[in-house]
């Protein structure tokens, strides 16, 4: 799948991944009436989109299944919503593979795929690299990459208070409170 980035680069993905886009069966095993997933983020992202399809089908195990829902842009972010039927660990790792694709989005020019950072226009938000930019940075630099993760713990959701995305490594890194300066000063 890597390498995908082309001019219908949508069309590629839900090609290779047909049950990732397509409508969800039914008990019958026919197709529902549900419509079938498209990308609706420029090309930019879709290196970020395959990655995340990569980590998905690492994470699917015999027998399970899984769907996009939507794949769209909010808040100058990369925003994906899925199902399917999953065990507790495969669904904790999807859920993992979808905040890093959420996450890596912010940092990657939603036009072209060069590194960039959050913008404000006209009160709109959008992932931008320098040449890409309007506006001006919408996040200070303390907080730039900062991001609630969730983690299942024993079988249960638990959000993390804060973890920082690093996008040379491609993970979250948790931000230890004891180090934040408001903790060091009391």
């Amino acid at each position: 799948m890597a390498g995908v980035v082309r001019s219908d680069w949508n069309s590629d993905l839900r090609d290779i991944l047909p049950d990732f886009f397509g409508p969800p069966s039914g008990p019958d095993g026919a197709a529902s009436a549900k419509p079938v997933c498209v990308p609706e983020c420029g090309e930019g992202w879709a290196a970020v989109v395959d990655r995340c399809c990569v980590r998905i089908c690492a994470a699917l195990r015999f027998g399970e299944s899984f769907r996009f829902e939507s794949i769209r842009v909010s808040q100058g972010a990369l925003r994906i919503r899925w199902g399917g039927k999953l065990s507790a660990a495969s669904e904790a790792a999807i859920r993992a593979a979808v905040d890093l694709a959420e996450a890596r989005s912010v940092c990657v020019c939603e036009t072209c795929g060069a590194r960039g950072r959050l913008y404000r226009a006209d009160g709109v938000l959008a992932a931008r690299c320098a040449d890409h930019a309007e506006g001006v940075p919408a996040v200070r630099p303390e907080m730039e990459n900062v991001h609630l993760t969730q983690v299942t713990v024993r079988g249960r959701l638990r959000v993390v208070v804060a973890a920082r995305y690093d996008y040379d490594t491609d993970s979250f890194v948790r931000i230890d409170d004891a180090a934040t300066p408001e903790r060091r000063e009391a």
